[in-house]
């Protein structure tokens, strides 16, 4: 499938405001019999309301994503033939999935990728490499259980993420996903506009001294003679770089 395009906003590039295709995600009815009807259908205007019910499809792009509101009627139909394809003329489509009152419930936790695992969307960086947004399997801490996780790693200056506190979330829906890609922009807007390195750029490399002290330290305390490596190379067998590598033949190898 061809790359997706996102459109920003004209005062922020890093915000995206839509998108150029979505796929349905979920779909779902609320009836008036659900015990939260009326909490649920406050975010609707009142001359979008509907009192047989609603029928619900949850658009989502890698970086947006949309709530189309129809018939019951409709959503049964598309369920039933998805190929048909849906028209979202016949209804109303709404910003972003909902999360007031009885939504959150409502909504199940999604990933992009069919178990969570892997490249969600890729950005080119100014200088160079790639900057990817993926979810994946772990934890932040070593002995703590394995969640669904999201982050961006950029593979210029290899920068951690999980050091850097906000950077690697919880993947329970678009949210969480635009909000990764959101910082994945904002981490090539820097490079860009400080440059790789510069003083107020997120986008910088590692000190090469940082790496000959941290394996100086690893020998002696556990009486080792292990050679000191780079950055890049450590990211590549064990890092943010290994795992992305590990993540994309796992999608290869579904198609």
């Amino acid at each position: 499938m061809a790359a997706n395009t996102h459109y920003v906003s004209a005062t922020d590039p890093t915000h995206v405001t839509h998108a150029e295709w979505y796929r349905v995600s979920l779909t779902g009815v609320l009836t008036p019999q659900h015990e939260h009807v009326q909490e649920m259908q406050s975010i609707f205007p009142p001359e979008h309301r509907r009192l047989e019910g609603y029928g619900l499809a949850f658009l989502e792009s890698e970086e947006h994503s949309r709530l189309y509101v129809g018939s019951i009627e409709q959503i049964t139909a598309y369920n039933s033939d998805p190929a048909a394809g849906l028209d979202v003329s016949q209804g109303q489509t709404y910003d972003h999935w909902p999360h007031t009152d009885g939504w959150n419930e409502f909504i199940p936790d999604t990933t992009w990728n069919p178990d969570g695992r892997g490249v969600v969307t890729t950005f080119e960086h100014p200088e160079g490499g790639e900057v990817l947004v993926y979810e994946f399997h772990g934890s932040w801490l070593p002995g703590r259980p394995t969640r669904k996780l999201v982050t961006f790693h950029c593979m210029h200056c290899h920068a951690d993420t999980f050091h850097d506190s906000g950077k690697v979330l919880d993947n329970r829906g678009p949210q969480d996903r635009r909000w990764a890609a959101r910082q994945a922009r904002q981490h090539i807007r820097s490079a860009k506009r400080y440059g790789v390195g510069g003083q107020h750029s997120q986008c910088r490399k590692a000190d090469p001294n940082m790496m000959r002290i941290v394996t100086q330290v690893a020998n002696e305390v556990y009486g080792r003679t292990s050679p000191v490596s780079s950055f890049e190379s450590m990211c590549a067998t064990s890092g943010p770089c290994a795992t992305i590598r590990e993540l994309k033949a796992l999608q290869a190898a579904r198609t």
